[in-house]
């Protein structure tokens, strides 16, 4: 049943303690009187039942103890535990010395069934409301990610094997459907130990726990099962299926997208990087303005999609959420490719996205942009190298998107740049990407002041990521699964978004809360 607002009357017990008590200069106290969280209301209004069930616990405290999970780091039962004692937490969720909390089963029930989108709109509504107060910048959007490591136990693909087999047992038993046959089998390879004995026998092992891993889903395939069990039979024949991607190698330019984890089957190994440990998880993609350091554009992606493919989706929110496309985007190289950078300039957007350093110079090699490329429309026509040399007559590549050049043999015995630019004995293949002037030109301005300006603005947002990890420990993933991680997200976005809020509003940077919540 719907929640009802009661008003409130608080008594001089709760007056004493919170007066006298609890300073009004509390950080608590402090964004409870910057920012309203009644708008939760108008959210949920369409979850709760006017007729049916008991009256439903307030959604604005459930919002409030959720705000205190990412503000805190704390678990369901932990912030439940502490507001119970705690006088500025009892503050802060509008609670009276005698009023009782939820159970802290409730805040569970509570996030499910708001679900991802519902807590991607809290967070809209708090970039809203910044916005309201001119507290957002509308020159530059940064964006940046941030590594979340999952929650789970990284099993061999053996130990993998076997518990999704168990699995699918387990559930075709329930479904009536069990073969005796499949369980012997599968009591045997386990009883088998000689995998381990010397590599041939450990590849032989797994090409077995493959082969009964796919007989398990066929079975589970073809099963008769009623209408209530047919969401539980797809999500188990979809689990085998992922785990049986991992027979095969992706095809070249493919993104290697195998199941990690049958705990948390969204969860995917980050992508190797120069420097930075490899980690199964997941990506928080992030976009804040270059005034207040608002976060005005969030998202999740399991940890192994590049950043690059997130720009334009950031870009788009950034613009949807402030309500003005950014005058000029900074971000780092892993953020660097054509297709984002021709995007950027048909907006009208200055891309100050940092150049990665072309493949080869570290080597003090030469590079596709060492070459000079002459273009008829878009199409490249011919290449120049830096002893002069031409190739014409380049082959278009669908999958890479550009023309590959050839300088023959002929051409490159005797140059003074051989040493330096190909190592073979025949000629050297060059490479043009159709974006390859967009880069060219970023590569010249990367070193004029207003684009290293930029770049040292961006770091900037290191501080947004340090501070969600050192006040919400947000490092780890509090929760499974590619929604449930997005909540989290979404919940730690909206936290650091309210306290800047209200540092801001405290600071005299914006207007009263009556100003936008005439309610509060």
């Amino acid at each position: 049943m719907k929640h009802e607002p009661q008003p409130r009357q608080q008594s001089l017990y709760d007056d004493y303690a919170v007066r006298r008590l609890v300073s009004p200069d509390h950080p608590l106290l402090v964004i409870d009187r910057a920012v309203d969280f009644e708008f939760v209301h108008d959210l949920v209004a369409g979850l709760y039942s006017e007729v049916v069930g008991r009256r439903a616990v307030n959604p604005a405290l459930l919002m409030r103890l959720c705000f205190l999970q990412a503000y805190y780091g704390l678990s369901d039962r932990e912030v439940i535990e502490r507001s119970q004692t705690d006088l500025a937490l009892r503050a802060f969720l509008h609670l009276d010395l005698e009023d009782e909390l939820p159970h802290p089963t409730t805040l569970t029930v509570f996030r499910r069934r708001l679900g991802q989108e519902r807590f991607k709109e809290v967070f809209n509504r708090s970039v809203a409301m910044a916005v309201e107060r001119g507290l957002v910048g509308r020159r530059m959007m940064l964006a940046d990610s941030y590594g979340i490591i999952a929650d789970v136990a990284v099993p061999r693909l053996r130990r993998l094997l076997m518990r999704l087999t168990r699995r699918g047992l387990r559930t075709l038993e329930g479904f009536g459907a069990g073969d005796e046959g499949l369980h012997k089998e599968e009591a045997a390879m386990e009883r088998d130990e000689s995998w381990w004995l010397t590599r041939k026998h450990g590849e032989r092992d797994i090409e077995r726990w493959f082969a009964l891993a796919q007989a398990v889903q066929e079975a589970l395939a073809g099963a008769e099962v009623s209408p209530e069990h047919e969401e539980r039979r797809r999500r188990m024949v979809d689990l085998l299926g992922r785990a049986m991607k991992r027979q095969k190698k992706p095809a070249a330019g493919e993104r290697r997208d195998t199941l990690v984890s049958d705990v948390d089957a969204d969860a995917r190994w980050s992508m190797r990087q120069r420097g930075k440990k490899a980690y199964v998880g997941y990506k928080e993609q992030l976009a804040t303005d270059d005034a207040h350091e608002i976060i005005t554009a969030a998202a999740v992606t399991p940890a192994n999609v590049d950043d690059k493919e997130m720009l334009a989706e950031l870009v788009e929110q950034h613009a949807e959420n402030t309500g003005e496309t950014p005058e000029a985007v900074a971000a780092d190289s892993g953020y660097s490719s054509g297709p984002n950078r021709r995007g950027l300039k048909e907006a009208g957007i200055t891309d100050y996205v940092a150049v990665p350093t072309p493949k080869g110079h570290k080597q003090e090699q030469l590079s596709a942009s060492d070459f000079a490329p002459e273009f008829e429309g878009d199409t490249a026509v011919r290449v120049r190298c830096p002893a002069g040399r031409e190739a014409v007559r380049g082959k278009w590549d669908e999958q890479r998107r550009g023309w590959t050049f050839y300088f023959i043999k002929a051409q490159c015995e005797g140059c003074d740049w051989r040493d330096r630019c190909n190592k073979s004995k025949g000629g050297r293949a060059v490479f043009i990407s159709r974006y390859w002037r967009e880069t060219a030109d970023a590569r010249a301005r990367q070193h004029q002041q207003e684009f290293l300006a930029a770049q040292e603005k961006r770091l900037e947002i290191e501080r947004t990521f340090a501070y969600q990890q050192r006040r919400g420990k947000h490092r780890r993933a509090k929760y499974r699964g590619l929604a449930g991680v997005g909540i989290q997200v979404y919940l730690s976005c909206f936290m650091v978004n309210v306290v800047r809020m209200a540092k801001a509003v405290a600071a005299g940077g914006g207007p009263e809360l009556g100003a936008i919540c005439p309610d509060g």
